[in-house]
């Protein structure tokens, strides 16, 4: 059965939501619901305005356990910009939105102009980010470097002409570890993003599985890896796991 979601905009009525607004809502809440050839805009119903999202069967349960993820450690990067850019444009409307499910229960909770506002901070901190590289461009000194890191996080780094050259060897390929010095943003709702990194040095990480790796080790004669318990656990804590 196709299910319909309700996105209630407390301070909004049809009549005056302007459409450009709506359409940056809508594009928001896309890329929330995932599954975009099998979600579908409806209408807007009046009282507050009320977009209405339609989800065909197909994609019913993946919706649900998508937006099940929003606010934890699994949740993808793309679903937490969109929740967290949903909720930015809430409070520059001066308003609070909920997202439930039609006569239903309340799926997720938007404080919007309730948020509680921390000050903005910069810092500048050492630090390294795993990654495969996927673009790297620009004719200046300094090249840009773009990263993709797990759950589909995007770093955007640079680095000098030399260790661009260097990483464009890996490019769409090996996963590594970038080390440099990374431009960090406190925004008002209290979150750290990475504005920029900028690249000093890497190293490709090994990403042969665990087993094969206990098997070279257990290969070695008097590497004592044949006389351990849980080899794995011991593996995992050496790498930092």
């Amino acid at each position: 059965m196709n299910t319909t979601f309700d996105f209630r905009i407390d301070t909004w009525k049809p009549e005056t939501l302007p459409m450009a607004r709506l359409a940056e809502y809508l594009a928001r809440l896309a890329v929330l619901f995932g599954n975009k050839e099998h979600v579908h805009f409806m209408k807007v119903r009046k009282g507050s305005a009320i977009p209405e999202i339609l989800v065909d069967e197909p994609a019913v349960l993946k919706v649900k356990a998508r937006l099940s993820l929003v606010g934890t450690p699994e949740a993808p990067e793309d679903l937490t910009r969109a929740n967290r850019d949903i909720n930015r444009m809430l409070r520059d409307d001066n308003a609070s939105g909920v997202l439930r499910m039609k006569a239903g229960a309340n799926i997720l909770e938007f404080p919007g102009r309730k948020t509680r506002l921390a000050e903005e901070a910069m810092v500048y901190e050492l630090g390294e980010l795993d990654g495969v590289v996927i673009r790297i461009g620009g004719k200046d000194e300094t090249v840009p470097v773009l990263m993709e890191g797990e759950r589909g996080v995007y770093y955007h780094c640079s680095a000098s002409r030399e260790n661009a050259r260097k990483l464009a060897t890996f490019l769409f390929g090996q996963t590594v570890r970038v080390v440099g010095r990374g431009k960090w943003r406190r925004t008002q709702e209290g979150e750290w993003e990475l504005e920029s990194f900028d690249i000093k040095d890497f190293e490709a990480l090994d990403e042969a599985p665990l087993v094969d790796v206990i098997a070279s080790l257990r290969s070695l004669e008097g590497s004592g890896w044949n006389e351990m318990d849980d080899p794995q656990a011991e593996l995992k804590r050496l790498r930092g796991a």
